[in-house]
């Protein structure tokens, strides 16, 4: 059986194919400079495609960086916390993390069809320096009856 109606499964896969390409070459022009262009303000762009930092706080910062200064790092720090017990909440978890600074977000994880807690949950520190003083303080110490097993959180 056929049928009559345009827009049938092969009209769709190119028309996505078509939409996949444009998308690729738009993403491929914007990457690439035109030749002889020079980028942004007439700086020279150099073969990697990217234009050197201009100078002022910016390219301080990623300087100080790269050489290992102590600048806290822009980024929260998000800790994984196991071992937990099955009664424990989201607000018990940030209350006991909370002693070693600013913690922006606690949260216990629970299995989908159950809602029982899984036994681990993230805590996420707005400093680094809190983060760390958090996982010598808290890992092998007991909450609710459990040592907890106390680590930075991997990203995915």
């Amino acid at each position: 059986m056929t049928r009559g109606t345009t827009g049938g499964k092969r009209e769709r896969e190119a028309n996505r194919d078509r939409r996949k390409q444009d998308k690729a070459d738009r993403l491929r022009k914007n990457r690439e400079p035109e030749p002889g262009a020079a980028g942004g303000d007439g700086v020279a762009i150099d073969a990697s495609g990217l234009a050197p930092l201009p100078a002022g706080d910016l390219a301080d910062v990623v300087s100080e960086v790269a050489a290992g200064s102590k600048h806290e790092p822009l980024t929260p720090a998000k800790l994984f916390v196991g071992g937990l017990s099955w009664d424990t909440t989201s607000d018990e978890l940030q209350v006991a993390f909370s002693n070693f600074g600013k913690v922006t977000d606690a949260s216990v994880i629970c299995d989908q069809s159950t809602g029982r807690s899984r036994g681990f949950g993230f805590v996420t520190f707005a400093k680094h320096a809190d983060a760390d003083e958090a996982i010598k303080g808290m890992n092998g110490r007991e909450l609710d009856g459990r040592p907890l097993k106390v680590n930075r959180a991997e990203s995915p």
